[in-house]
């Protein structure tokens, strides 16, 4: 019985590690990589196999200690607001991560004749999101876009960006600001920002946002 038990403790942890590795968002990956470190190291220990121990006792400190640095790093968040029409570089944006955007936004197809609100969400001046608006009406925005690129997908742009940013954008508090049929990978994301569904049109989810919510 004993036996089973280290057996299951090896296997999860293998398990574990291999899943921090596939994990795109550095953070999550060093806190997947610390579990599933310090659980080897915990298999080692019980076996005996006193390498194991070791070396994944090492790995897990190194993995604490970048996640503390991580988490003293003060970031630099601004916006970048932009002329779509004439972004060269925002249209190469679109396209480059084009596969990945129609995971979360199936129903965006960029349009040329649309007149974007456009605005790249910028983290220690590197532009890591992307956000188009279209006016629905003098109080209402249509949220075409809320991308944000795989690395940095920790909500911390998104925050920003609803908070502090629609106050420097000048954004009216009373603005509704709406989106359209969000699939489920987005949904979560959404509640974190304070969006609400409130309504169905023909069987489609609409989530709105006050400006000052």
């Amino acid at each position: 019985m004993d036996n089973m038990i280290f057996e299951i403790i090896g296997y999860v942890a293998s398990i574990v590690t291999a899943i921090s590795l596939m994990m795109k968002n550095i953070h999550r990956l060093r806190w997947w990589n610390l579990f599933g470190a310090a659980s080897f190291s915990i298999y080692g220990a019980i076996i005996g196999a006193w390498p194991v121990f070791a070396l994944n006792g090492f790995v897990a400190i190194v993995d604490i200690y970048y996640l503390i640095a991580m988490g003293r790093h003060k970031e630099y968040f601004d916006l970048l607001e932009i002329d779509i029409k004439t972004s060269i570089f925002t249209q190469r944006f679109i396209n480059f991560f084009k596969e990945d955007i129609a995971k979360y936004f199936p129903a965006f197809k960029y349009k040329e004749e649309m007149n974007y609100i456009a605005y790249f969400c910028l983290r220690d001046c590197r532009p890591v999101g992307l956000v188009l608006f279209s006016a629905i009406s003098e109080n209402e925005l249509l949220v075409e876009l809320d991308y944000t690129i795989p690395q940095y997908r920790d909500m911390k742009t998104g925050k920003y960006f609803y908070h502090e940013g629609l106050k420097r954008l000048g954004i009216d508090e009373k603005k509704q600001l709406i989106i359209k049929d969000p699939n489920e990978l987005h949904r979560k994301y959404l509640n974190a920002m304070g969006f609400k569904q409130t309504a169905n049109e023909n069987g489609i989810p609409i989530y709105k946002r006050t400006a000052q919510a």
